[in-house]
């Protein structure tokens, strides 16, 4: 419901205007996005520090940190996780309505701000990267990106077991679409091969679109 304050319109509109000093070539654009990811970094932190404190570990705490490490200093593999991480994780959160492990909007509104900028800017930081920057995705760019996703899930499955937590859903399911696909194992075994495609997808379209170093 939208209302005098609505953290979600505020949102989307600070989301479209870094979009927009971003395809503009704004000479601060980059300092706007580390400004913001260090925003959406830290409310939400201190959020899930008051909450639930295990919630750090999930994919969007590390993806956010590694923009704004990339803001300082460009490194190639950094950047390829980046950029899959964001155009993955980060953007099908947002697509996620009432999200379980948001801040709840009605009384944590900025964090919940937080939380949608954490998860909008990284994927305009990478347009941002190839736009203004002139950087490119490596050339094996997906299965580099893919390993160390492996990588983060084997520790997260690891770190559920240990910490009796269910970061990335392995566990049990908490969105409807993931029930439908099944109780677990199955549902897990579903989401993998989803991703694993959604990668392979992004690789044709950064190749169709030239975004791959030649």
């Amino acid at each position: 419901m939208i209302t005098k304050f609505s953290p979600v319109l505020l949102a989307i509109i600070i989301s479209v205007a870094t979009f927009a000093v971003v395809w503009r070539k704004n000479p601060h654009a980059k300092w706007i996005q580390l400004t913001l990811c260090i925003f959406a970094f830290v409310t939400t932190t201190f959020h899930n520090l008051n909450h639930n404190y295990h919630f750090i570990f999930w994919l969007c705490n590390f993806t956010v940190l590694l923009g704004i490490g990339l803001c300082f200093r460009f490194h190639q593999t950094v950047f390829n996780v980046f950029f899959y991480f964001c155009w993955t994780g980060s953007l099908l959160t947002l697509f996620i309505f009432n999200n379980p492990v948001a801040p709840p909007m009605a009384t944590n509104p900025v964090a919940f701000i937080g939380f949608i900028l954490k998860h909008s800017i990284p994927i305009i930081m990478t347009i941002y990267f190839i736009r203004n920057s002139g950087h490119r995705l490596s050339e094996n760019a997906m299965m580099s990106s893919l390993k160390y996703m492996i990588g983060y899930a084997v520790f997260i499955a690891g770190y559920n077991m240990v910490f009796d937590q269910n970061i990335l859903d392995f566990r049990y399911p908490t969105l409807e679409i993931e029930k439908a696909f099944g109780p677990w194992p199955i549902y897990v075994i579903v989401n993998i091969a989803l991703a694993i495609l959604w990668y392979k997808i992004i690789d044709i379209i950064t190749k169709k679109l030239v975004l791959i170093q030649t």
